[in-house]
């Protein structure tokens, strides 16, 4: 006999189901039947479908994500995810087109999404995120097979009255003296094929650089839209135009093939324009790291589990890095530069510490025309959103915002080359479990100043999620004014699972006074510092926490730019400040509780401040700080920060206040924030201040 009961209730997870039946002759029988039902998100995962698919413009890969609860089954769960990918195109329609990202929403458990390849060769990273969780997974762009080959060019002959050739650069049209009867070839070739598992990608203009445009602009390292190409596409139909051959001079060459090694960069040989950022600013690389645009020769060679790479770079311009603090408008912000090398500048933006020089906790760089626009001949930046001068993170510190623009400039006389290279040994190069060991080199001749820098990083990938990164670097300065100095500076840093609940992470950074690098992350000549960082998950919803973190600073300070004269007689180096000689040790240990949508953290920090050199500026102060954050709908989250000293003597830097904050989001994509503080002690007290 068959029956069926309706209305069972089962909780989430696992659930033991028991049927008992009692048979005519009394006898009772006994059945039980594990239940597994399906429970809320826990854990956010990502994967291809395809490992690796051809670097043409036109496959493409399909990306799966799914949650899954804390059983581990997929949940029946949904929402809307954002994705991101480091190179290619999304296809489809993007829910939120507003908002940053490409917005997909998820169904019971799981969605699936089309990724494009773009012509570019390499290993493509794809995030999702979705409130605080986020997965990664990656893809290789493979070299694409083209075994017909293209080949397209144009010779042109002409032969008449010199400065009345029309299709010529318009400043040569009609010019003020007469010129008789001249005769003009000019060529220009474009191809692409493939030799066995090679591509040869290749082109070459005699008349102009590659990278010039019909407005005239020259000498550009990068390759940019025409205004011409808009009103006229190639076809008229749907077709699009992708810039293969990037060269400031009048030749781009690439030879490349996608090694038959997982997760490898590709091999290539090639002489055009390019970024060092892919294999010299690597992961495991900070003090050593070399993001740069540049033209020139590049190479990348993988021999087993041996990644060789180097570079040459040509040119006469100038690098420059500024450092501008923004004044919370959206609007131009000028370089202390003129005559921008088109195409050359980086933007980033960082958010460190207030009053904590070198604690950078966030860096992003940004995208032109989506992020910002240039104005090369006047060395001004235009930024499409206002950058706000101070946030508050999430811990309840003052995060200050610093926009870090490094860019080339024409500088008449200067003839500037770089050259360098680097050997990398990977163990395992899947992403999250990298492990490998290199060393980099690097020289870069000035005219009247040289500049060398070498060192080793290491990255060793361990356990379940534990992470050991080691770096060394040396660099040396060679000037006619300031003579030869040099410096050293190291890292090491220890993340990962001390116990199934238990997050850890110890540091050790430090920089010699004389230590120096324009072209990676932020840090601070003279500063050491050292630290441990646990946190301990305590249930569903109690997270336990301890800090401990010693910093030393020693040196000069770099002053910064403030009058009319600074800004007419820059230089490419730093202009020395005032001596410091100080160190700063805070211990902090505290709870995050969540109560359904509402969070509270709540923290007791103790700060000992110690100046050598003003020695009445040395404090000691203990303080409790607390923050609420709680969503009031689906728009509206309002935040509640308190600081309440609790030791006879305040801290300098941060007097007891309560903030109220307001995070307003007005439309997708756009946000309002308001804060209002109220201080009560220290040397802010009896003020207020609103911020928005």
């Amino acid at each position: 006999m068959r029956q069926i009961w309706y209305g069972v209730v089962f909780g989430e997870g696992e659930n033991l189901l028991t049927a008992t039946a009692t048979l005519p002759d009394g006898t009772v029988q006994t059945t039980q039947q594990t239940v597994m039902v399906r429970g809320a998100i826990e854990s956010l995962h990502l994967e291809t479908l395809e490992a690796q698919v051809p670097a043409d413009g036109r496959s493409t890969v399909t990306v799966r994500g799914y949650f899954l609860d804390k059983n581990g089954n997929l949940s029946n769960r949904g929402g809307r995810v954002t994705l991101t990918a480091s190179d290619g195109t999304f296809v489809g329609a993007d829910l939120t087109p507003d908002v940053p990202g490409f917005q997909v929403d998820a169904n019971q458990g799981e969605f699936r999404v089309e990724l494009q390849s773009s012509s570019q060769t390499g290993l493509v990273q794809i995030r999702a995120e979705m409130l605080d969780l986020e997965a990664d997974t990656q893809v290789q762009f493979g070299t694409p097979q083209i075994p017909d080959g293209i080949v397209a060019g144009v010779i042109d002959l002409r032969i008449g009255p010199g400065g009345t050739d029309y299709f010529s650069r318009f400043g040569d049209f009609l010019p003020l003296e007469e010129k008789g009867t001249e005769v003009d070839v000019d060529a220009s070739l474009f191809l692409r094929g493939s030799f066995g598992d090679w591509l040869l990608t290749g082109a070459f203009n005699s008349d102009r650089d590659l990278n010039d445009t019909c407005t005239g602009c020259t000498g550009r390292l990068r390759q940019a839209d025409q205004p011409i190409e808009k009103p006229y596409p190639t076809y008229g139909d749907e077709s699009k135009i992708t810039h293969l051959t990037p060269s400031e001079d009048q030749l781009y060459l690439r030879l490349e093939r996608t090694p038959k090694i997982p997760f490898a960069d590709p091999d290539y040989v090639m002489w055009g324009s390019y970024s060092t950022g892919q294999e010299f600013a690597t992961s495991s690389q900070e003090f050593t790291a070399f993001s740069r645009q540049l033209q020139g020769a590049k190479l990348n060679y993988n021999i087993g589990n041996l990644q060789i790479s180097g570079l040459y770079g040509q040119g006469g311009e100038a690098f420059q890095r500024d450092t501008i603090l923004p004044d919370g408008t959206r609007g131009f912000y000028f370089l202390s530069q003129r005559l921008v090398v088109p195409g050359s500048e980086e933007v980033y933006e960082e958010l460190e510490v207030l009053e904590r020089p070198g604690t950078v906790v966030y860096r992003e760089r940004l995208n032109r025309v989506t992020d910002y626009e240039i104005d090369y001949d006047r060395g001004t930046v235009f930024f499409n959103e206002p950058q706000l001068r101070t946030e508050i993170g999430d811990e309840g510190d003052i995060l200050v915002r610093r926009l870090i623009i490094a860019y080339q400039h024409d500088t008449n006389g200067s003839d500037a080359s770089v050259y360098g290279g680097r050997l990398q040994y990977h163990f395992d190069r899947q992403s999250g479990r990298e492990t490998a060991i290199g060393a980099t080199y690097l020289q870069e001749d000035k005219g009247d100043r040289d500049f060398s820098l070498y060192g080793a990083d290491l990255i060793y990938s361990f356990g379940k999620q534990n992470q050991l990164i080691a770096e060394y670097a040396h660099s040396e300065n060679d000037s006619s004014l300031t003579g030869n100095v040099s410096g050293e500076a190291y890292r090491l840093e220890l993340t990962g699972m001390i116990l199934d609940a238990v997050r850890g992470r110890a540091y050790y950074r430090h920089a010699d006074t004389g230590f120096a690098n324009q072209s990676t992350i932020s840090f601070i000549p003279g500063q050491t510092r050292y630290g441990v960082e646990l946190d301990s998950t305590v249930g569903q919803n109690t997270t336990l926490r301890f800090r401990y973190d010693h910093e030393d600073n020693e040196g000069i300070s770099v002053r910064p730019y403030l009058e009319l004269g600074d800004l007419l007689d820059l230089t490419d180096q730093p202009q020395d400040g005032t001596p410091v000689d100080n160190s700063l040790t805070t211990i902090s240990a505290g709870v995050q509780q969540r109560f359904g949508q509402i969070n509270l953290t709540s923290d007791w920090i103790y700060r000992d401040r110690i100046d050598r050199l003003n020695p009445d500026r040395n404090s000691s102060s203990s303080q409790i700080r607390t923050v609420v954050t709680a969503p009031v709908n689906d728009k509206l989250r309002l935040r509640l920060l308190n600081q309440t000293t609790v030791s006879a003597s305040t801290d300098s830097l941060y007097s007891d206040r309560t903030q109220l904050g307001i995070d307003w989001r007005l439309l997708p994509g756009l946000n309002l924030q308001v804060n209002q503080d109220w201080f009560t002690r220290g040397t802010l007290a009896g003020q207020t201040r609103t911020q928005s």
